[in-house]
């Protein structure tokens, strides 16, 4: 087992968090540190995608509500592709990218997230719960 190889077993690769604004910039560092440890490229995308749907479980789902918390699971389903997916505590709605104004501050960000990432895609748990994924090119070179 190398250096690399033995950091990696070691960093989580799911995270429970608050479901508050707070959680956004740690969930993005979590990440970055996952990434890292596993050697992975990619991490400027994998860093927005994970703003915009932490960033949105928070302000959308029943996650943002007092007590409310968000989960994120990161899978490598094959040598090139990360699955980064937020599990959220539910709502009345479903993610669907808009049409945003250009000057508007918000209401972009599925649209970006179907940019940068191969494919994304939504699915209501049995719980209640509702999951968020995107699949992002990520190359390990570690």
């Amino acid at each position: 087992m190398t250096a690399a190889t033995a950091i990696a077993a070691e960093v989580p690769l799911m995270v429970s968090m608050p479901g508050t604004p707070r959680s956004v910039p740690v969930v993005r560092h979590w990440l970055a540190e996952v990434m890292a440890a596993h050697g992975c490229s990619g991490v400027d995308d994998a860093l927005l995608v994970a703003s915009e749907l932490a960033g949105n479980a928070v302000r959308h789902t029943r996650s943002g509500e007092p007590g409310g918390r968000l989960v994120v699971v990161i899978a490598f389903p094959d040598e090139v592709t990360l699955r980064l997916e937020v599990i959220d505590e539910g709502a009345e709605t479903v993610p669907r990218p808009r049409d945003a104004d250009w000057d508007m501050e918000s209401g972009r960000g599925l649209w970006l997230v179907e940019q940068v990432s191969r494919s994304w895609g939504e699915a209501a748990l049995r719980d209640g719960r509702h999951a968020v994924w995107a699949d992002l090119e990520s190359k390990r070179v570690a």
